[in-house]
């Protein structure tokens, strides 16, 4: 039977920040007042800033570019700070002054690519983020991005590579390897992504997905006990993780445990009733166990929620077909071919005329 396999990416937030040393100030220099002044209010924003209080650390930013319109340090951090709030496009507009005044700021550069990625501007952030590795070619977290527009582009020996530089730069970078993981699982290295997927949980155990993705790589590889032990630990961490007990599911359904995979994707669906793909697998499941009505059932219920899924045709059909509904079995196959569906065209084919 056909199975949807599910890879996840992984993204975390990293904003470096940066705290500057006082100028010295002259201070009998009027000018030099107002730059005294303009650091007062500089530091206490960074001073603030350390405690999280995005807000008020803005408006001592603010302050001091009223005093002094030019203060780069202050434009960077003020734009750190709305970038922590979400405030995505006016922490740009920020990054940009300060790129102005200073065009050798890497960090400013780094920051205003994540600011574009998080409001999907991709082709911007990957200007920013390139940058940012040509002023600076040790910027780990700027390789992880980066790395990540390869693995989206199915660039997956490209995303490796920048995944290894990040790791290169940062060796306890836990986010780095789970992606790397999940590039060199693209590419067939299933024995390299699951020693990555344990480097990343090395480094930290308390992400749910780190084990489901072992789990898949297990899974892949046909270590299906191991690949259980691993979904069963993702949602021992996350017990309404519906993808993990899908995912479960089906390595028991390899397995042969087709009872137990069932239970699995009861669970799925318990928690996410919307879940198309547990209906799917659960009606293969089903098929196993000859109780060829119901998956007929799951299928209809996949098919309703997703009317372009070919797999949910295709499994459909062959039920049907042991239900001696022969016409319809053919009827669906034809859908699934029709989606691009392979198997489909091989049915219809095969058993149709």
């Amino acid at each position: 039977m056909k199975n949807i396999k599910i890879l996840f990416l992984s993204a975390c937030t990293f904003a470096s920040f940066i705290s500057f040393a006082q100028e010295d100030i002259n201070v009998g220099d009027s000018t030099a007042l107002d730059n005294a002044k303009a650091i007062d209010f500089y530091n206490a924003g960074i001073e603030i800033f350390n405690t999280k209080d995005y807000t008020n650390a803005i408006l001592k930013f603010d302050s001091a570019l009223t005093v002094s319109p030019d203060y780069e340090k202050a434009y960077f951090n003020r734009g750190s700070a709305k970038f922590q709030l979400k405030e995505y496009n006016s922490a740009i507009t920020d990054f940009d002054k300060s790129i102005e005044l200073n065009p050798d700021s890497t960090e400013a550069y780094y920051l205003r690519g994540r600011a574009h990625q998080e409001l999907k501007n991709d082709t911007a952030a990957l200007k920013d983020f390139n940058a940012a590795i040509k002023m600076d070619n040790t910027h780990a977290q700027a390789y992880y991005y980066r790395g990540g527009y390869s693995f989206l582009a199915s660039k997956y020996k490209d995303a490796v590579i920048d995944y290894d530089k990040a790791i290169e730069n940062k060796s306890d970078y836990a986010y780095a390897y789970n992606d790397r993981g999940s590039a060199k699982r693209q590419l067939k290295d299933l024995a390299g992504a699951i020693e990555d997927y344990k480097k990343a949980i090395a480094l930290d155990n308390s992400l749910p997905f780190f084990y489901n993705n072992l789990g898949s790589a297990y899974r892949n590889n046909k270590q299906f006990d191991e690949a259980i032990t691993n979904y069963t630990k993702a949602i021992s961490l996350k017990d309404d993780y519906y993808i993990a007990y899908n995912n479960r599911g089906f390595a028991k359904h390899e397995k042969g445990a087709y009872q137990e995979a069932i239970k699995d994707y009861d669970d799925a669906l318990r928690l996410r009733a919307s879940y198309v793909y547990a209906y799917n697998n659960r009606a293969a499941s089903k098929y196993k166990l000859k109780d060829y009505d119901g998956a007929v059932k799951d299928c209809n219920k996949a098919i309703l929620l997703n009317d372009t899924y070919a797999a949910a045709y295709l499994n459909r059909g062959i039920a049907q077909e042991m239900l001696r509904q022969q016409d319809k079995a053919c009827e669906d196959w034809n859908k699934a071919a029709s989606l691009g569906l392979q198997n489909g065209k091989s049915f219809v084919q095969q058993s149709c005329n």
